[in-house]
């Protein structure tokens, strides 16, 4: 009986739904009508512009047909975390003094510079217009106090290939009367990016005379919140020469020879961008001390490099220096030893 009774109810429910639930759903499909009538005829009686007008105070842009712009600069910690080997003598930053190049390792205190930008574009069809560019410095070394320059803009940064690529951004920039290498960073702050991670750039460079070991130092800092253990990694990257555009000249870029070929870790990295092929040289060695600083948050410690050549060496080598805390890569120096 107690079955009978559920389908009894089952069915009852099921022919009220068929007389009555209809009518509510017919009275909802009405209003709804009405409600979008009502605001066609309302907005068919405004003026023509005010009629194009969205309701919402906020409109999102979402729609394929939207392009997304990618501005950016050599950005040694974008290039270092996905596998690439970088240099901190960044290609796209440049110091110049009466219009002509200033090597930055050579810049005087206290004496007028211009500080040259280049900016590329990784869209192929979307244009950035008026692109704020932020400089500043730091002493010399990582992960130390940011000291403002100032900002500019870029009017116009035309799409990857097209007019107006690269663009170019510059400030003037008094150096600090203190005598000193500095660290410079140019800092791109686009208001849509489909890349933000390749924004900054850094300019980090200083040569050391190596008629006997080449002794340097810089400064090593914690602007985090917590403890910091660093340890260091060296090579000897640069970046190679631009391929010739002529197909019949062209030749694939490859490392040194005199370099071992080491198994790469990644596969998408080209063998001449990859870190592991660029080992210092046998004969070479690179003492620094402390090996593996540990630092406060906000402290800041001297850091004190020796690079001794082989005997016999003459020429120049760049010695790339690159810090690594517990978040990863915390920044880099570049240092060339040169011996007549």
């Amino acid at each position: 009986m107690k079955f009978f009774r559920i389908l009894l109810h089952l069915l009852t429910g099921f022919v009220h739904i068929l007389i009555f639930g209809w009518t509510t759903a017919l009275r909802g499909i009405w209003q709804n009508l009405h409600n979008i009538f009502t605001r066609w005829w309302t907005r068919r009686r405004l003026p023509d512009r005010a009629r194009r007008a969205t309701d919402s105070r906020c409109v999102p842009i979402n729609e394929p047909a939207f392009k997304h712009p990618d501005p950016l600069i050599y950005s040694q910690y974008d290039l270092m975390a996905r596998g690439y080997a970088v240099t901190w003598d960044n290609p796209d930053i440049e110091l110049r003094k009466g219009g002509a190049v200033v090597p930055s390792w050579a810049i005087e205190p206290a004496t007028d510079y211009e500080i040259v930008a280049r900016i590329w574009n990784g869209a192929p069809d979307a244009v950035v217009v008026a692109l704020p560019v932020i400089f500043s410095y730091l002493s010399f070394g990582i992960g130390v106090k940011i000291n403002p320059i100032g900002a500019t803009s870029v009017p116009r940064l035309g799409v990857k290939g097209g007019p107006d690529h690269p663009a170019f951004a510059s400030i003037a920039w008094k150096t600090p009367s203190t005598p000193g290498h500095y660290c410079l960073l140019a800092f791109l702050a686009p208001t849509d990016d489909t890349n933000y991670n390749n924004n900054l750039g850094q300019e980090n460079v200083l040569v050391g005379k190596a008629a006997s070991p080449a002794n340097v130092t810089f400064q090593l800092g914690n602007q985090s919140s917590r403890d910091q253990r660093f340890r260091f990694e060296v090579d000897i990257y640069a970046i190679p020469p631009v391929a010739s555009c002529d197909p019949g000249r062209q030749q694939p870029l490859q490392p040194p020879k005199n370099l071992p070929l080491m198994d790469a870790t990644r596969p998408t990295v080209p063998p001449v961008h990859d870190r592991k092929n660029y080992p210092l040289p046998a004969g070479w060695t690179v003492d620094i001390q402390p090996p593996e600083p540990s630092l406060a948050p906000g402290d800041e410690m001297t850091i004190a490099v020796e690079i001794t050549p082989p005997p016999g060496f003459t020429g120049r080598l760049p010695v790339n220096v690159h810090a690594f805390d517990g978040q990863g890569l915390a920044g880099g120096v570049t240092l060339y030893v040169e011996v007549p």
